[in-house]
């Protein structure tokens, strides 16, 4: 017999004979023999008996005086068939196919067949530390995409920017600095080398103010400052772009709440800097914005700590 299955594939056969079992109203068994059957096989017994050979390592096979693994084979993405060094597992596809089904051309054409590998590597290192797993996997287990995908990630892992590294350690904070670190590090595609405040700036500054506003409020901790109080000063200097002096001329308006026709409450707010803004600074907003009266987000006080804010 040729073909054989894997473990998970059988426990998909499974539940699939429950299902057919229950939707023809014939027995358990009965089930089990057509699924065995539309995957070419004459029985169930027959495919169990025979996947469940087709895994154990070849010393199995060869001498029943050797002592049997204590498990089942556990496959990562890539692992080459231990008994046909010409396949190897996909688990995008759940089967066996040739080693050229991977390399040196992927069928998948995504590019994610390295990430597929080191997660199931640590999923794989993971689950081998419960004593109890009825699976095992060897130690020096070949891999068609092993070399490249650790290469990958060790070279991504070198050009991380300093500041990048550091929002590791502020994703699980519950305020802005924790969202933008959690928002950062979830973007496959965010430029991990930008090194200098105006580069991240320039580059955060496309999603929106109250990114810029999380970023100059994470930036100065990076660089040791510690946990900074920000400020309704600080929020106004972020959303309109001026400096924190400016801004401090215009933390005594205060917002009209924008509620719309709704009772969901607050889906923003609107400053009036008209009787507020030197003529210097009205000048400049009006460049800027085109207008003194300028609406924000809900989020528009998220982080603020001081009195100012107390709304």
């Amino acid at each position: 017999m040729a073909t054989s299955f894997l473990p998970a594939q059988l426990d998909r056969f499974r539940r699939e004979a429950k299902k057919l079992s229950r939707e023809l109203s014939i027995s358990h068994s009965e089930a089990l023999d057509r699924i065995a059957s539309q995957h070419g096989v004459a029985n169930w017994s027959l495919l169990a008996k025979h996947s469940n050979v087709a895994h154990l390592p070849p010393s199995v096979h060869q001498s029943a005086k050797s002592e049997p693994p204590s498990g089942v084979r556990y496959y990562l993405h890539g692992d080459i068939r231990e008994t046909d060094p010409a396949q190897c597992y996909c688990a995008r596809c759940d089967t066996f196919g040739p080693v050229t089904h991977l390399m040196p051309v992927s069928y998948h054409s995504d590019g994610k067949d390295g990430e597929q590998y080191l997660r199931s590597l640590a999923s794989w290192n993971a689950r081998k530390l419960d004593q109890s797993s009825k699976w095992y996997r060897p130690d020096d287990a070949q891999n068609v995409l092993a070399t490249a995908a650790v290469a990958a990630r060790d070279a991504r892992e070198a050009a991380r920017s300093p500041f990048h590294r550091w929002l590791d350690g502020q994703r699980d904070r519950n305020d802005p600095v924790g969202d933008l670190a959690g928002d950062i590090l979830r973007d496959v595609g965010f430029p991990i080398g930008l090194t200098t405040r105006k580069e991240l700036e320039d580059h955060l500054g496309r999603y929106g103010s109250h990114i810029t506003k999380a970023f100059r409020q994470a930036w100065p901790e990076f660089n040791g400052a510690g946990r900074q109080v920000w400020t309704l000063a600080d929020a106004l200097a972020a959303e309109l772009k001026i400096t924190r002096e400016e801004a401090q001329e215009l933390v005594n308006v205060e917002p009209v709440e924008l509620n719309g026709h709704s009772d969901d409450g607050a889906y923003g707010y609107e400053f009036d800097f008209t009787d507020h803004a030197s003529p210097k600074l009205a000048a400049k907003l009006l460049r800027k914005r085109r207008s003194l009266k300028v609406q924000v987000g809900p989020w528009f006080y998220d982080g603020i700590q001081d009195s100012e804010s107390a709304r």
